[in-house]
């Protein structure tokens, strides 16, 4: 066969297949349009469409949820069901003033939601004869939008603020950094591209009424881990570099662990979480020491054990709560090293309970611990204190019997033979 017949025997088998594929695709068409109307539909159609839907409010005020909609029978009612994280379902009657049109208006003075949270919510429409039917999964998210917000980028933090210039955000951006650098190397884990947020109010009346939902009008800053957001309040003040570098990388410290530990953060004791946070601050705050004194001189320390599930909401116990996580994480660096923090964290990492952390990681219960930085930071200095007391009388009771010996023992001119010659060279 020559090279042109093969070709051309090439080409006519191709075309042949061609037409043969063509033909088997018509039939396969010609067949299912044939089976298509036995076949049910997968899918029966939805006695509801929703054309349109709005969400609007006012921050710390109201939200106005509005619904278009069309239904193929008549509706006895609608109900919005509203879901925000950490708080339980919301359930409210949807107003209906004209027909396929539903509104309904939520009080956040009376029900408050959490600033910057993503809010799900849903409709439920109810027919005659108990049937019901569901809209979709519908969301937002709840900003402060009262301020005008300026935005700093530094991965991964975005920086949010509304008073100021842009080095006062810089100061803010440069304080995470260093809360991020210092947290990660007690975690022993690289960096990750994960966005943290820090949005920044101007005074504390401010913030609060951002986390009213809270019910802690004592709060300067408030990290929400699960979303890697946090909020506190910088007011214009002498103090605020230094406040900077105190909130700012303690709350940083609270994001980072929550990533590190995962569904098991939440067995993480309060005492150690904060304590480990406060760890981080560049500044501490000074009332830590006296709060201590005082409630150490008054029988008021409060039991590490009632410590491992959060910190009491009156603001003078949270003082002592957060000045006695400090003491107690610093005693516990100071004496077991950087190692034996890591390993407190390992050992609830494995989801165990607040005393059996402690034997796990340390060898000793809870209350040994409590024990001991009692000892460590009570009863040792008041030691200390009394010896340095004593060393000091000492050495006083020393030099003047040393000086009154050698008064004693000097030559006395009237009871002594002075040798002429010697007395006036």
């Amino acid at each position: 066969m020559t090279p042109n017949q093969f070709t051309m025997s090439f080409e006519s088998v191709r075309k042949m297949n061609f037409a043969r594929v063509k033909r088997l695709a018509l039939l396969l068409t010609l067949a299912l349009s044939i089976l298509s109307p036995v076949v049910p539909s997968a899918r029966a159609q939805e006695p509801v469409t929703i054309l349109n839907q709005e969400v609007d409010y006012t921050f710390g005020e109201e939200i106005t949820f509005q619904l278009a909609y069309e239904s193929d029978r008549p509706l006895e009612s609608i109900t919005l069901i509203l879901q925000a994280p950490g708080q339980p379902s919301f359930v409210g009657a949807v107003s209906l003033p004209d027909e396929g049109e539903g509104v309904f208006i939520y009080s956040l003075t009376e029900r408050p939601l959490p600033a910057f949270a993503s809010i799900s919510y849903s409709y439920q429409f109810n027919f005659a004869g108990g049937e019901t039917a569901a809209s979709p999964d519908y969301h937002f998210t709840y900003l402060d939008n009262r301020y005008n917000w300026q935005e700093l980028i530094g991965e991964p933090f975005h920086i949010y603020w509304y008073e100021g210039e842009i080095n006062f955000a810089q100061e803010v951006l440069d304080a995470a950094l260093l809360g991020q650098t210092k947290t990660l190397e007690l975690l022993q884990q690289p960096p990750d591209d994960q966005p943290i947020v820090i949005f920044i109010y101007n005074s504390t009346e401010d913030l609060q009424s951002s986390l009213a939902y809270l019910g802690q009008s004592w709060v300067g800053g408030y990290a929400d881990p699960a979303r890697g957001s946090i909020v506190v309040a910088l007011p214009p003040a002498v103090s605020q570099p230094l406040e900077i570098k105190r909130l700012i990388p303690h709350e940083v410290a609270h994001i980072l662990l929550y990533r590190f530990m995962g569904a098991e953060f939440e067995y993480l004791p309060a005492w150690l979480n904060e304590g480990i946070a406060s760890q981080m601050e560049v500044y501490s705050l000074p009332d830590y020491d006296l709060a201590l004194d005082r409630a150490h001189a008054s029988g008021d320390l409060i039991p590490l054990a009632h410590l491992c599930q959060g910190f009491p909401p009156d603001e003078d116990l949270a003082l002592l709560a957060y000045a006695q996580a400090d003491s107690v994480v610093e005693y516990i660096q100071r004496t077991y090293g950087l190692p034996g923090v890591q390993s407190m964290i390992y050992a609830y990492d494995q989801g165990v309970s607040c005393e059996r952390g402690v034997e796990l990681s340390l060898g000793i219960t809870l209350q040994q611990l409590e024990k001991d930085w009692r000892l460590d930071r009570f009863e040792r200095g008041t030691y200390l204190t009394l010896i340095y007391i004593l060393v000091v009388v000492l050495v006083v009771v020393i030099a003047t019997l040393g000086g009154f010996i050698y008064y004693k023992t000097r030559k006395d001119p009237e009871e002594q033979d002075w040798d002429e010659n010697e007395l006036y060279t």
